[in-house]
């Protein structure tokens, strides 16, 4: 869930204890948008098509130094724009770095959007209520929800999976649109959705891209 993928926490891993050398440093990566997210395996995602969509190619030049601890992180140094849309590209919801410029291995993705990810637990309810102090959300605020980083997710007739839309904002509570028939917890955040019709140059500024490692 967001970071890096499998590939590249599994290259990490065997760097560090010896077991094989990372793979060979790549240069550029290539900028991707998603209207829907997959698994860290890399699979699962839509990807942008059509509508003179390609990736963006960034250099190493592109990128800050990585600096900081809990977690280390590195931005974009240069603004990275997409070509200009010629037909509706859909909702994006998400970005990744691949290795290619078509195909290849997705290397690390995120939502859009620099939100923090926070404990919650839910009641059993139709809907649900879910408890995070100072969540911060409003009423019409898209967030996705895991218990990857900890948890168990409550039971539900329906799912939990994909955008959800925050209802019902107090201080500490909110909905999310799922009836839930157990108790449970897990961690939520906040996504920004950006429509891309027809004759838009989407463009990240420059720090708009963060990337973060424990």
């Amino acid at each position: 869930m967001t970071g890096f993928s499998d590939r590249t926490a599994q290259g990490v891993l065997d760097h560090v204890t010896g077991k094989a050398a990372m793979f060979a440093r790549v240069t550029p990566v290539y900028l991707a948008l998603f209207t829907a997210v997959g698994t860290d395996a890399g699979t699962g995602f839509t990807e942008v098509s059509g509508g003179s969509y390609a990736r963006v190619s960034m250099a190493a030049s592109d990128w800050n130094a990585a600096s900081g601890t809990s977690p280390s992180s590195a931005d974009n140094a240069n603004a990275a724009a997409f070509p200009t849309s010629t037909a509706d590209w859909g909702t994006v919801i998400a970005w990744g770095i691949y290795d290619a410029a078509s195909a290849g291995n997705l290397l690390m993705w995120d939502f859009l959007g620099d939100y923090d990810w926070k404990p919650f637990s839910c009641t059993s309810a139709t809907p649900g209520v879910l408890t995070s102090p100072a969540h911060g959300y409003s009423n019409g605020d898209s967030v996705v929800v895991t218990a990857e980083y900890g948890g168990a997710l409550p039971t539900t007739g329906g799912s939990w999976s994909g955008i959800k839309t925050v209802a019902s904002a107090t201080t500490d509570t909110f909905t999310a649109g799922v009836n839930t028939t157990g108790t449970g917890s897990g961690m939520v955040r906040k996504v920004t959705q950006q429509a891309i019709p027809s004759g838009i140059t989407p463009s990240f500024a420059s720090g708009q891209i963060t990337l973060l490692a424990a």
